[in-house]
Order: C-alpha cells, then sequence, then structure tokens
C-alpha cells in the first residue's frame, strides 16, 4: 500500500517538492549567514589598519565619505565578495557528477 501526498488540486506540491524547497531556504540561509559573519570579521580587521577617511582622499575619485559611511561601503564590499565566493562554492558542491566519476572500472564489472 502507497501513501501519496499529492492532492487532487495541481496548485498543492508533493511532499518532495517541499522538502526540497526548504532544503534549498535553508542552506541559502546558511551561505547569508556565514558570508555576513565572515564580512564583519574582515571588516573588524581591515579597518583597524585603515581609516576610511584617509582611503577616500588618496582615492582617485574625488568622494568625502564620513568614517560611518566608509565602513559602511567597506562592510558592503566585504559581504557581497564573499556571498559570491559562497555561491559558487556551493554550486561547484551540489553539481551532479560526471561521467567520467561514474563510470566502472574494470574491478568493479
Amino acid at each position: 500500500m502507497s501513501i501519496h501526498y499529492k492532492m487532487n488540486n495541481k496548485n498543492e506540491q508533493t511532499f518532495n517538492e517541499r522538502q526540497l524547497k526548504r532544503i534549498f531556504y535553508r542552506r541559502l540561509a546558511v551561505v547569508l549567514w556565514a558570508s555576513f559573519l565572515v564580512a564583519s570579521i574582515q571588516t573588524m580587521f581591515f579597518f583597524a589598519v585603515f581609516d576610511p577617511q584617509l582611503l577616500a582622499e588618496i582615492s582617485t575619485w574625488n568622494i568625502t565619505l564620513s568614517p560611518i559611511q566608509g565602513y559602511t561601503v567597506g562592510f558592503l564590499f566585504f559581504w557581497i565578495f564573499n556571498l559570491l565566493t559562497a555561491i559558487m562554492v556551493g554550486l561547484v558542491m551540489v553539481l551532479p557528477r560526471t561521467k567520467l566519476a561514474n563510470r566502472k572500472t574494470p574491478i568493479d564489472e
């Protein structure tokens, strides 16, 4: 006897589809949170050494930033960079195995 989780309504999702969606959102939250924490640590270490106003003065663009604006721009830069890195790693981790990895060796036959 098999149990069907799919309802008669076509708009309802199956149990497996809902589980996959939950797993995706959980992994996305982990990537966002991890990149946020790493960006926070990078911002603390970077701005412990470099002053954002001094960086604005020596830049090629003629901009004036308050320290808070400099910290914010630096943090956002670090967070976006870490987020892109984490997404790339996540994509590589979930890619399907290649045909070469799935081939059988003579010992397996």
